[in-house]
């Protein structure tokens, strides 16, 4: 795994680039997007993807409960 992550948002159908952080960081990310995902009403939605793109993380903020899917193989 990479040790430099990327978070990214979709609120209109489409991700963007929200920051790029070192995996140390990931638990502050992901309680940081759930906090946002919280705030706008179901209306963002997050993933965290590795230097290849390859999504590692995705919170889907239609679901309920709110809450993190690992997709680490």
């Amino acid at each position: 795994m990479s040790t430099q992550l990327h978070l990214k948002a979709n609120c209109r159908g489409s991700w963007t680039n929200v920051c790029s952080f070192p995996l140390p960081s990931l638990p502050s990310v992901k309680a940081g997007a759930v906090e946002i995902a919280k705030a706008a009403a179901g209306t963002v939605s997050f993933k965290v993807v590795d230097d290849h793109n390859v999504t590692l993380h995705s919170l889907d903020a239609r679901q309920q409960p709110l809450v993190w899917a690992d997709r680490l193989n």
